[in-house]
C-alpha cells in the first residue's frame, strides 16, 4: 500500500539557500511505494514566493510544492504552520530540514528504513557544517559523536528529522510547538514531550543533510549571542515545564558558578594575552562565553526574550 510523505521548510528571507534546499530535495531517492511532496512555510510579514516567483520554482521541480505563508514573527510559529499544512495532505510521515540545509540523495531512504526496522516513531540525523569561513580558533563546536543507528534519543532538533504524522495528528497525539518558546529551544522542548509520551525516538547515523554556515555566524558577536541565547531558552523551558521556583533552585547556583569563573577566566586570560597570544584568547573567550551562559541562565529565569534569531544570516 502507498503511503505518503511529507517534506516541511520553514523559511524567512533566505531565497538562494531556500532554492538550493528544494533542488536537493527534489534529488531524493524516492523509497518503494512512497508518494512525497514538500510544503514551505515563509515566516515574514510578508510572502516573497507568490505569483510567479513561486509559479518559476514550482516549475524547476519534479516533487509538488505547496507555499504557505506564517506572517507571525517566530520560529514556533512556522513551524505549527508547516505542521498544519503537511497534515492538509494526509501523510503518513512528515520530515523537517531547514532551508539552509541541503539534503543527501539517500537522506529519506535512510531515515524511513532506520524507522521502520527499528520500530520507531522519530528518526534524528547528523548534520555536516560547510563553514564559509573557519571559526576562531577559540571554539569549540559542538559536534555529536557518531552513535550506532538505532540507539535511542530523548530529545532531538529539527533540522534533520523524520516523525510520523501519528504525533501531530489531531486523532493521534496532536502535538505542537510551544508558542511561548519564541527565542529557542521549542524543537528540543517538542521533542522531549514527544518521547514523554511513549514514542520511541532513535538515532540515524548515515541519513546525513549538509548545513551552510555563512561567514557572519562565526564572527565573535554571533558566537556569544548564540551561547546567550541557547541558556536564555534553555532555563526558560525549565520554568515552563517545572515552575520557577524549581527552575530557580537550579539555575541560580549554577548562574553564580558560571559567572564566577567565567569572571576570573576572562581577567586572567586578558592578563597573558600579550605574553601567550592564543592559550591567552583561548581562556578569555573560554570565561566570556561563561558569562554568557550564566547572564542568560537568570534572563531565562525571568522570561525576557533573547533576540539572536532577529538578526538572519546567509541569503
Amino acid at each position: 500500500m502507498t503511503q505518503k510523505l511529507v517534506i516541511a521548510v520553514c523559511t524567512a528571507q533566505r531565497p538562494k539557500m531556500l532554492q538550493a534546499c528544494l533542488e536537493s530535495l527534489d534529488r531524493l531517492t524516492e523509497p518503494d511505494a512512497m508518494e512525497m511532496a514538500i510544503v514551505v512555510v515563509e515566516n515574514d510579514a510578508e510572502p516573497h514566493f507568490t505569483g510567479t516567483a513561486a509559479t518559476a520554482l514550482k516549475e524547476r521541480l519534479s516533487l509538488p510544492v505547496f507555499f504557505h505563508h506564517e506572517p507571525r514573527k517566530g520560529i514556533p510559529f512556522a513551524r505549527n504552520r508547516a505542521l498544519e499544512a503537511a497534515l492538509e495532505h494526509a501523510p503518513d510521515w512528515i520530515a523537517l530540514i531547514d532551508d539552509d540545509e541541503r539534503a543527501e540523495p539517500d537522506w529519506i531512504e535512510k531515515l524511513l528504513s532506520a524507522c521502520k526496522a527499528h520500530g520507531a516513531e522519530v528518526g534524528n540525523g547528523p548534520v555536516r557544517r560547510i563553514y564559509e569561513q573557519p571559526a576562531p580558533h577559540w571554539w569549540k563546536s559542538q559536534l555529536l559523536k557518531p552513535r550506532p543507528t538505532g540507539s535511542v534519543i530523548t530529545e532531538a532538533p529539527t533540522n534533520n528529522v523524520l516523525l510520523s504524522a501519528r504525533i501531530v495528528a489531531k486523532d493521534g497525539l496532536g502535538l505542537r510547538f510551544d508558542e511561548r518558546l519564541t527565542f529557542g529551544s521549542e524543537d528540543i522542548d517538542f521533542f522531549r514531550r514527544t518521547h514523554a509520551a511513549g514514542a520511541k525516538m532513535i538515532w540515524v547515523d548515515d541519513a546525513f543533510v549538509e548545513e551552510d554556515i555563512p561567514a557572519s555566524r562565526v564572527t565573535t558577536g554571533r558566537l556569544l549571542s548564540r551561547m546567550h541565547m541557547a541558556a536564555t531558552s534553555g532555563a526558560f523551558n525549565i520554568v515552563l515545564r517545572e515552575g520557577r521556583l524549581k527552575a530557580a533552585l537550579h539555575f541560580i547556583p549554577k548562574s553564580l558558578r558560571r559567572m564566577t569563573f567565567g569572571l576570573l577566566a576572562t581577567v586572567a586570560g586578558f592578563v597573558i594575552k600579550p605574553f601567550f597570544r592564543k592559550r591567552g584568547e583561548k581562556l578569555y573567550y573560554y570565561g566570556l562565553i561563561r558569562l554568557m551562559k550564566g547572564s542568560g541562565n537568570l534572563r531565562g529565569l525571568l522570561g525576557r526574550a533573547h533576540n539572536y534569531y532577529d538578526v538572519i544570516d546567509g541569503h
